[in-house]
């Protein structure tokens, strides 16, 4: 079985890097559904120009949404 992992750094608002492909940033919305908050997931390269997608978007949260768009910017 693979245990859940509890302790994991990370920042609101920042993007970590999850794998050459996968981006994630967490939403600041902590709770019992979310855990420490929301994982917002961009998928694709980082490259100007490159196209990518978004796995759950998150809250309406204007800090989230605006760490989401810088993420992406030069994006499609």
């Amino acid at each position: 079985m693979i245990p859940f992992v509890r302790e994991f750094g990370f920042e609101y608002g920042r993007v970590a890097r999850v794998s050459p492909l996968i981006r994630r940033v967490i939403a600041n919305n902590p709770g019992p559904f979310t855990f420490t908050g929301t994982g917002t997931y961009i998928i694709g390269p980082d490259t100007p120009g490159a196209r990518v997608a978004v796995i759950d978007p998150g809250p309406l949260d204007d800090a989230h949404l605006k760490a989401l768009l810088a993420a992406v910017d030069g994006q499609t």
